[in-house]
């Protein structure tokens, strides 16, 4: 039977890494309860992995009860999991699962990939499936006639990995399997050791789990061989109290067997019998060939113990027609030399000796197996004292030869320490030079860049002295010819209307004319003020003086657009002054030079960086040449530019116009 330990809970939180599951009030082995609480947990909106826990648990439950049901739950749970996860190799753990009982190799197979898949993960979990994995494919070896290979398995891998775990029931689980190796192997009294400590271990962790179950039952069953009947009827029965919950469990067919052993062994024929039929209904029902034969080799002892030899010599025929084939040679000798007594003691004498017949070629072949085998290894021992003699010799000659390789070696050594000394010596002078150099060459470096940083500090000081000289020179003529010249200007206009209220008709309109050509003049007056400083720049900052500024020009004709964008008023004015210079002389360039017949100017603010661009549809310029040559007015843009510590650019092309774009800081 496969071993399995049902502790939900736990089992769903420490190996599958998900919320434990709501199944706190149900008891581990209650058949219907269990499976409708796993498949009500289905119903829900459930996260990946409970879905994934959940289905795996039904593959397990059903894995020998309905192969096709349990293949398709592993197939659903394999449709969620993510390649090469965790979860992927638990797949492949409960798909073996699902032909334990069916298909051995396939099995097998199965459950080496999943180990090997699982080396891949650390923690407990891991570690658990890896013990249960080779501990199935060891049970899988042990049907297969290999029961020293499962030995081997449980020692090697499963207790080794079951320790690394610290996975209790698992080891009770390992000291179980030992316990079955020694009770097949005939020594029950230290069969009776190892399933003693299991039981101890799991009547403390797990006292209501099939895995306390079944190992009360076999238990039960080497105290049987041991004739040692009073500890047997108390195991049986807390057994059966966990077991009673599901009548279908499959593990009710080993305590019906057990408990058809016992009453046989008392002699309790009747209730013997009684016993070994519930368990031969349940095969039946949950179709258990390999359990249903067993039952029946049960039947067929309790007819011999009652001298009831037609009877045995039909049970044991039966087992003979029985499906699937028997194919282990020591189950097929057994049944042969049991037909033979049997048939003899009915007085079929000629099917007794055909029976003893087929018992002896059985015998010869596997005594002439067991004899070659005896052979190889007298033949491998004979080898090996030959092996070992050429082996002293050969030592003898390779101790002299190894001493001379020695001494070689030393002084190969000693060469190799000096030429390798004598190149570490070369290599660190060759580094010192080399980062001598290289710090020579940063200082050099550095040199150069503070010289080109007290130039560029003194070229923006006389910028800004420049600039700013220029800026209060602006201020001085625009003051002069706003209090100066334009109160003259008006002063003259008031008398020269005074003079034209007389009637001296001719005199008039030439004063008329005059007057015209003083408001003309008092205009222009004003508008150059403005250039040189405007007030609206000083009052309301640089976007309403640069709308003003547009504003004025497109009442002369030009077609001049302005557009400001999410600007606030927060830079400091000489720096307004400053863009605002650079926005006049890029609008006057493009109206006297570029002859452009549409001008766009845009101040737009992101964040802290002021953007403003002037575009036209003029004529273009070759940027590169009038780099070269410096223009007066570009230069002044330009120098303006490198003032604001700004990114000045200049984009220029046929056809296109010209777009000059300026970006600078707010602060």
């Amino acid at each position: 039977m496969k071993n399995k330990i049902f502790i939900i809970s736990s089992f769903i939180y420490s190996l599958l890494a998900v919320p434990a599951l709501p199944l706190c009030a149900q008891s581990p082995v209650t058949g219907v309860s269990y499976v409708d609480s796993l498949q009500n947990i289905l119903k829900g909106k459930q996260s990946d992995s409970l879905r994934i826990a959940t289905l795996l648990l039904l593959s397990d439950y059903y894995s020998d009860k309905d192969t096709s049901l349990a293949v398709q739950y592993v197939r659903k749970a394999a449709g969620y999991v993510k390649q090469n996860s965790f979860q992927a190799a638990l797949v492949q753990f409960y798909t073996a699962g699902v032909y334990f009982d069916t298909d051995f190799k396939r099995s097998e197979a199965g459950y080496l990939r999943a180990e090997q898949l699982l080396r891949r993960f650390a923690g407990k979990a891991a570690l658990v499936y890896r013990a249960r994995a080779w501990n199935n494919y060891g049970a899988l070896r042990q049907r297969q006639d290999d029961e020293l290979q499962y030995a081997r398995i449980l020692l090697d891998h499963v207790i080794p990995l079951s320790q690394q775990a610290g996975d209790s029931a698992r080891m009770a689980r390992n000291y179980h399997n030992l316990g079955m190796i020694f009770s097949n192997q005939l020594d029950y009294t230290k069969a009776k050791s190892y399933l003693s400590s299991a039981i101890s271990i799991l009547e403390k962790i797990a006292p209501n789990s099939l895995e306390m179950a079944d190992a009360y039952m076999f238990a039960s069953k080497n105290y049987i061989y041991l004739k040692d009947y009073p500890p047997i009827r108390p195991m049986l029965d807390s057994a059966y109290d966990i077991l009673s919950e599901d009548p279908n469990s499959v593990y009710l067919i080993d305590f019906y067997l057990v408990e058809g052993m016992y009453y046989s062994r008392l002699r309790q024929y009747a209730k013997a019998m009684e016993s070994f039929d519930k368990g031969i209904l349940l095969c039946d029902k949950l179709g258990k060939a390999y359990d249903r034969r067993g039952i029946m080799l049960q039947i067929y002892f309790t007819y011999k113990a009652q001298e009831n030899y037609p009877k045995a010599l039909q049970t044991m025929k039966a087992i003979m027609r029985s499906k699937p084939p028997i194919t282990r040679y020591q189950d097929r000798m057994l049944y042969y030399y049991e037909l033979a007594q049997t048939s003899e003691k009915v007085g079929d004498m000629t099917g007794a000796y055909q029976w003893l017949r087929r018992y002896t070629e059985l015998a010869d072949s596997s005594y002439q197996e067991r004899t070659k085998a005896e052979i190889a290894d007298l033949e491998a021992k004979y080898k090996s004292v030959e092996k070992e003699k050429k082996i002293n010799d050969l030592q003898a000659k390779n101790e002299r030869a190894t001493l001379t390789i020695k001494n070689n070696r030393l002084l190969s050594w000693l060469l190799a320490v000096v030429c390798l000394f004598l190149l570490v010596v070369t290599v660190l002078v060759l580094l010192f030079y080399r980062n001598n150099k290289r710090l020579w060459a940063q200082q050099q470096q550095l040199h150069e860049l503070e010289l080109q940083k007290i130039k560029q500090d003194h070229r923006i000081s006389m910028l800004s002295a420049m600039l700013d000289g220029q800026e209060r020179e602006r201020t001085r003529l625009a003051r002069d010819l706003h209090d100066g010249l334009g109160g003259l200007l008006s002063s003259i206009k008031i008398e020269l209307s005074q003079l034209s209220d007389k009637q001296h008709v001719p005199m008039k309109v030439g004063i008329h004319k005059t007057l015209s050509h003083l408001d003309e003049a008092v205009n222009e007056l004003r508008r150059i003020a403005r250039s040189l400083m405007p007030e609206i720049l000083m009052k309301y900052g640089l976007a309403e003086a640069t709308k003003e500024f547009c504003k004025n020009l497109k009442e002369t004709g030009a077609n001049l657009v302005c557009q400001v964008f999410n600007y606030k008023d927060s830079m400091p004015r000489e720096k307004q002054i400053v863009i605002y210079r650079i926005i006049q002389e890029l609008v006057n360039n493009a109206l006297k030079h570029a002859q452009a017949s549409q001008i766009l100017v845009i101040i737009q603010q992101s964040g802290d960086t002021l953007f403003v661009t002037v575009e036209d549809d003029g004529k273009s310029f070759d940027i590169n040449k009038t780099n070269t040559k410096a223009g007066s007015g570009l230069s002044n843009i330009k120098a303006r530019a490198d003032f604001l510590n700004a990114r000045f650019e200049i984009q220029s092309a046929p056809q296109k116009g010209t777009t000059v774009t300026v970006e600078c800081d707010m602060l």
